[in-house]
Order: C-alpha cells, then sequence, then structure tokens
C-alpha cells in the first residue's frame, strides 16, 4: 500500500395517472409506490414488493422498523428523491433485498436505521446514488448502525452513494459473497465510526469471509480503520481508494491474501 411500507399502500400504473409521472419517457411502464404514513404514524410492519418491474416512490416514508422489502427479482426501485426515515436508537432496516436477482435501488436519503440497506442471498444488486445518515450512536456489534451490509451476496454492485455518522459504512459478510463492487463512495464517520468498508464471516457461516471483490476509488475518512478484512476474506483487490483514518487505514487479518495498490492514507484526527 503506498501511503498517499404497510399501514397502506397502493400500487398504481403511471401511464393512469400523467400527473406522477416526471416524465413519460422515464416512467413508461412503471408503478407508483405510495406508502402511507407519517412521524406521527410510522409504518408497523414493512411494505413487500413481491412482483417484477420498476416502482417510483412517490413520498416520504417514516417506519416504526423495517420500511421496504424487496422478495422478487427483476426490480428497480426509483426512490426518486424521497427519504425513507426510520425509528432511530440503532433499530430497523430501511430497504431490505431477500433472495432476488437483478434489482436495482436509486435515488433517495434514508436514516435512523439500524441498518440502512440490507442484501441477503441476493445476486445482481445495483444500488447507487443514495444518501445513508446514522445517529453516530457508537455501540457495540451486533447493537450498531451499518450503511450498507451485504450477506451472502454476489455481483452487488454499491456505486456513487454518500454514507455519513454509522459505526460501520459497508459491510460484506460470509464465503458465499463474491464478485462484488464498492466504488466511488463517500463514507465518513462521525466520533463513533469504527470501520469504512468490513470484510466478515456471515453469522453462522464459519469463518469463510468474500472474496474476489473490487473496492476502489472511495474516499473513507473519520474511522478508526478504513477497510478491514477478516482472516479468510482473500483474493479481493482493494485499489486506489483515499483513506482518511484514525488508527490503521487497512487492517489485513492474513498479510498478502489480497492486492492492495495504490491507496492513498493519511492519519487524521477527531
Amino acid at each position: 500500500m503506498k501511503s498517499r411500507f404497510p399501514l397502506s399502500f397502493l400500487f398504481l400504473v403511471s401511464l393512469a395517472f400523467p400527473a406522477l409521472a416526471r416524465s413519460s419517457e422515464q416512467d413508461e411502464g412503471a408503478r407508483s409506490l405510495e406508502v402511507s404514513s407519517s412521524a406521527e404514524r410510522p409504518l408497523r410492519r414493512p411494505t413487500v414488493i413481491d412482483q417484477p418491474g420498476k416502482y417510483v416512490l412517490r413520498r416520504d416514508i417514516f417506519a416504526e422498523d423495517t420500511a421496504l422489502v424487496i422478495r422478487a427479482s427483476h426490480v428497480t426501485l426509483d426512490l426518486d428523491g424521497h427519504s425513507i426515515l426510520g425509528p432511530g436508537g440503532r433499530k430497523g432496516v430501511g430497504i431490505q433485498v431477500e433472495g432476488a436477482t437483478s434489482v436495482a435501488i436509486l435515488d433517495g436519503a434514508l436514516s435512523r436505521f439500524g441498518t440502512a440497506v440490507q442484501i441477503l442471498k441476493s445476486r445482481n444488486v445495483r444500488i447507487e446514488q443514495l444518501r445513508i445518515t446514522g445517529e453516530d450512536l457508537g455501540g457495540s456489534p451486533p447493537n450498531i448502525e451499518t450503511g450498507i451490509m451485504i450477506v451472502e451476496s454476489r455481483a452487488v454492485l454499491v456505486q456513487q452513494n454518500v454514507i455519513a455518522d454509522t459505526f460501520l459504512g459497508v459491510f460484506v459478510r460470509g464465503g458465499f459473497s463474491a464478485g462484488n463492487r464498492i466504488g466511488q463512495n463517500v463514507i465518513t464517520g462521525g466520533q463513533n465510526g469504527q470501520l469504512g468498508v468490513c470484510y466478515n464471516p456471515a453469522p453462522s457461516g464459519g469463518d469463510a469471509g468474500p472474496r474476489g471483490d473490487l473496492v476502489y476509488n472511495n474516499n473513507i475518512s473519520r474511522f478508526r480503520t478504513g477497510i478491514s478484512l477478516s482472516r479468510e476474506s482473500v483474493a479481493n483487490v482493494i485499489r486506489e481508494n483515499d483513506i482518511a483514518y484514525l488508527v490503521q487505514a487497512i487492517s489485513e487479518a492474513s498479510p498478502g491474501t489480497n492486492v492492495l495498490v495504490d491507496n492513498s492514507a493519511v492519519q487524521t484526527f477527531l
């Protein structure tokens, strides 16, 4: 390394309600996702997307626990710049993808969740242009805040997101995880940021960690450790990241088992 939603919800066809559409070209064939919630009356159960298609969020969501669950493959969820707000106190999940293939989550804000976005046993998922904000509450695992968590999943692209004030920025877990790309993100800790990008085993999958991932061109700052790789998280490429760390730039439990190239590192202070 060089040091350099549901109380109620309704799916509507956008073409039948042109006033809701941003443009006929962008929303053609899309379904509006309208979730009735407020800060005073948040969702008590998640809204579930279980049919393929493009969905466009039409209003902000307030959730008491988990807000949205995607269980169908071939889904595009466009948050259309809207916000999904959780209960705070390191609780709940903003968006969870479960056992799905070919899913995209785009363009919105998530805040006040234990985990903002969680990908479980899925493939070919794209997470792009999200703004994720934690409460900088600190804590100890598993009672922590995480920006994006990827568990036993493959070909996940995490790109051009902004993550701030979480204990963990991006957390990749499990030996089945492989071929993921984490790039061009801005990941910034607060007073209690621990790990910017972390590679670890899954909760009940033995010691095996993710392999064959590419972590590149990220700006990672104000975490105790910028990038951490567990003992069996190997054959990953970590390149051209800018890391302003508090204690350590890159921690590799099995030195020499990953490719570390052209990363710039500087120690900073709170």
